[in-house]
Formats: C-alpha cells, sequence, structure tokens
C-alpha cells in the first residue's frame, strides 16, 4: 500500500511487494504440499505398524495389512513423484522456467 510516508504490506502476506509476494506464495505451496506429504507418509508407517500389531497377536491368520500397506503404498508413491519429481519436469516449476526461457529470449532479440 503506497502512503506519503513510504510503502507497507497489508494484508495475508506481509510486505513482500508484488513479484516478492507471488515467489513467496509459490515457495510457501511448495513447502506445504512436502510437508503434507511427510505428514502422510508418517499417517502410514503408523497405520500399518498398528495394524501389523494387531494382525501379529491374532496370528497372522490373514493377509490384510499387505493388502492394505499395498495399495495405499502405490497411493504414496504417486504422490511422492507428483510432488517431489514431476512437478520440477512438468509442473509449475517447469512452467516459470519455461516462462524466463521466453522472455530472455524476447529480450535478447530485443523486442
Amino acid at each position: 500500500m503506497e502512503t506519503p510516508l513510504g510503502t507497507f504490506g497489508a494484508g495475508r502476506g506481509g510486505s513482500h511487494g508484488a513479484d516478492g509476494d507471488h515467489e513467496f506464495r509459490s515457495i510457501r505451496r511448495r513447502v506445504r504440499r512436502r510437508m503434507a506429504f511427510f505428514r502422510m507418509l508418517f499417517t502410514y508407517v503408523f497405520v500399518i505398524g498398528l495394524i501389523a500389531v494387531f494382525e501379529l497377536v491374532a496370528g497372522w491368520h490373514s493377509r490384510f495389512v499387505l493388502v492394505v500397506a499395498a495399495v495405499w503404498g502405490l497411493f504414496i508413491a504417486l504422490r511422492f513423484l507428483s510432488i517431489f519429481i514431476f512437478d520440477s519436469l512438468i509442473g509449475r516449476e517447469a512452467e516459470h522456467r519455461m516462462i524466463e526461457s521466453e522472455l530472455r529470449k524476447r529480450e535478447s532479440r530485443g523486442q
């Protein structure tokens, strides 16, 4: 916000300026996605461990824990790929790199 005494940020996000605010939000979004993945992974390990203990006490008559671990593990693996691998290849980061590359090309051509 512009005032006679200077510029300051108001509202959510603090005083990051236009470009800084966008970059801050982008980084925060990426960090939150990664933290959410680690919370999901912790929950997976805890729940599968708990089910395994119950099955061990019951005598391993079924393979329920293996089925749950395999299916849930598949979804976690896909989420891992989405957050840590594909995001940098075809996600927002890749889009940002392509835009910057195009802007540099235009600047070098004098447009």
